[in-house]
C-alpha cells in the first residue's frame, strides 16, 4: 500500500478476557503497551482497512512472482 500505510511499526493487537483491546508496538528502541481505547480503535481501524484493501493470497503470491520474473 506504499505511503497510504498507516501503520509504521508491528502492531499487535490483543483482546482481553473482559473484552477490552490493548496494543502493542514495538521499535528497535523500545516496545509500547497501550490500553486507552482512544488510541487502540485508530490502529484497529488502520489495521481492518489494510484487511480491506489486502490482496488475496493466490493474488499476492501470482504478484511476487511476476517481481521475480521482472515482469511489471
Amino acid at each position: 500500500m506504499g505511503v497510504r500505510r498507516t501503520l509504521d511499526l508491528p502492531v499487535y493487537i490483543l483482546t482481553m478476557p473482559d473484552r477490552s483491546l490493548v496494543s502493542y508496538a514495538e521499535s528497535a528502541q523500545r516496545g509500547q503497551v497501550e490500553r486507552d481505547s482512544t488510541f487502540v480503535l485508530p490502529m484497529l481501524a488502520a489495521y481492518h482497512q489494510l484487511q480491506a484493501e489486502a490482496l488475496s493470497q493466490s493474488a499476492s503470491v501470482a504478484a511476487i512472482q511476476q517481481l521475480r520474473k521482472g515482469i511489471p
